[in-house]
């Protein structure tokens, strides 16, 4: 027993082409589509989750993909660094060529910085602005349905 692709309903499914989409559907459901013929494989949903970046002696599984993005707590790494250098906002914003109402900005959490105002930032102030996250695919759960067809276009016409 798992869940309907289009209905969300919890029944005994069967493959079904609707409107060219293969799905694994309620018998209800079927009468929208033509009946396919069960395939042996077959690839589960996937949902993408967001985790930091794990400590160096764990190595990525097959699975896991690595980018870099702004940390959610630049504004704070940005104004203690520059405290803990002793320059105003005025002297950094000489510094890194830029108007004070910028620095501040920054500092408020008010802007996000251009990628090139990060570089100038992490080698003027001498931190880290970039994090790792990884992008990490799971399975839907058997507590979890997922987002069904419908979901979706309930959920797009709101």
């Amino acid at each position: 027993m798992s869940f309907c692709e289009r209905c969300g309903r919890r029944s005994r499914l069967q493959l079904v082409e609707i409107e060219g989409a293969r799905m694994y559907v309620c018998p209800d459901c079927s009468r929208f589509g033509k009946a396919m013929k069960e395939e042996k494989d077959v690839p589960s949903p996937v949902s993408t989750v967001l985790r930091p970046k794990p400590e160096r002696s764990a190595k990525p599984d097959a699975l896991t993909k690595r980018s870099k993005e702004l940390a959610e707590d630049y504004p704070r790494r940005i104004q203690r660094a520059r405290e803990k250098k002793g320059w105003s906002r005025e002297e950094l914003g000489r510094k890194l060529s830029e108007r004070v109402s910028i620095i501040t900005k920054l500092e408020n959490g008010e802007m996000r910085p251009p990628d090139s105002l990060i570089k100038k930032l992490e080698r003027t102030l001498e931190i880290e602005l970039m994090e790792y996250v990884e992008e990490i695919h799971m399975t839907a759960g058997a507590g979890s349905r997922g987002m069904t067809l419908a979901d979706f276009i309930v959920y797009k016409d709101r």
